[in-house]
C-alpha cells in the first residue's frame, strides 16, 4: 500500500506555471566569464569588484 502511494507521488508533474517560474528563476541567466557570477539576463557588466566589474559574460548553457 504505501509503495503505490510512493510511486504515486514521483509521477506527478510540475505546474507549467511554477516550471515557468523556476525556469526564469534558475536559467535564464548570464554569467560572467571572469568570476562565474549568476547575473540578470539584461546585464551588461558584472555587479563583482573581485573580476573588475567585467563586460565579458556569456548567456548560461541550457539544460537538456
Amino acid at each position: 500500500m504505501l509503495l503505490q502511494e510512493e510511486e504515486a507521488d514521483s509521477k506527478m508533474a510540475i505546474e507549467p506555471t511554477l516550471a515557468a517560474l523556476a525556469k526564469k528563476t534558475n536559467c535564464e541567466k548570464q554569467i560572467c566569464r571572469v568570476c562565474y557570477a549568476r547575473l540578470p539576463p539584461r546585464a551588461t557588466n558584472c555587479r563583482k569588484k573581485k573580476c573588475g566589474h567585467s563586460n565579458q559574460l556569456r548567456i548560461k548553457k541550457k539544460i537538456k
